[in-house]
């Protein structure tokens, strides 16, 4: 069966004068825009697919041309990986058109805005479990009642218990502490998913433009105020507000 020529959506922005981007999108099609009066959504031709394929290639694609467009022609309104139109016709009608207000109300909220991204993790385990031993009175608590002893399952259960709570605890308080030093500079924050054990915090911060360099001041001196933690902070941006909007899309 033959497959409907789509088309490939990454991005919504306000109706440029010009736009040329000059690479090619997701599947090789050739990157261009579809218009409304005040609106358009960033494309490339592509075969519609219910599931589109979730390679590295295609997602840094995907994410290079919204990163790119946000360069030329900021702010705009990213849209999530795979999302396929079946023709100009719905995109103008179903979107653009239908949606105008939302779009716009969506473009004006993160207009001179950016999105930055901070992960925390810690480098050494082993000795962070000992420094939260050595601190955490409960733990010290439990240790000395074991000294000695074979542990037996429920034992091992509570010892395991207690220093997961102990972990958990620390990783708030240093998330809080990283809160209170960005709160007057965040327009607003989202905490995303942790990646194993070892990650202290996943955070994405939206951050007016003219206060980028204070973040990046306040970022820089983490590694020295967090030296006992032996952490790494890794600092992303600025990058498309990925997780701070949300575009009205309906396609059918």
């Amino acid at each position: 069966m033959e497959k409907i020529e789509g088309k490939y959506i990454y991005c919504i922005i306000r109706k440029p004068e010009s736009f040329d981007l000059g690479f090619c999108g997701v599947g090789g099609g050739g990157i261009h825009c579809v218009d409304s009066k005040n609106l358009s959504v960033v494309v490339s031709d592509s075969p519609v697919m219910e599931d589109y394929p979730i390679t590295r290639e295609n997602t840094v694609t995907h994410q290079r041309v919204i990163e790119e467009v946000m360069l030329m022609h900021s702010p705009v309104l990213p849209v999530s990986f795979g999302t396929v139109a079946e023709s100009t016709r719905v995109l103008k009608e179903k979107m653009l058109e239908a949606k105008e207000v939302e779009l716009l109300d969506a473009l004006g909220s993160i207009e001179g805005k950016v999105e930055l991204n901070l992960k925390a993790i810690w480098l050494d385990m082993p000795k962070i479990f000992q420094k939260i031993v050595a601190e955490s009175p409960e733990l010290s608590r439990i240790k000395q009642a074991m000294l000695g002893k074979t542990l037996g399952m429920d034992d091992a259960i509570e010892v395991g218990k207690a220093v997961a709570a102990a972990v958990e605890s620390r990783r708030e308080k240093i998330k809080e502490e990283i809160f209170d030093l960005l709160k007057d500079i965040a327009v607003d924050h989202k905490e995303t998913k942790l990646l194993g054990e070892q990650m202290i915090f996943n955070l994405a911060f939206l951050i007016p433009e003219k206060k980028q360099e204070t973040f990046d001041k306040i970022v820089r001196n983490l590694d020295e105020q967090y030296a006992d933690e032996n952490a790494y902070f890794k600092y992303i941006g600025p990058i498309p507000p990925f997780n701070f909007v949300r575009v009205p899309i309906t396609l059918t």
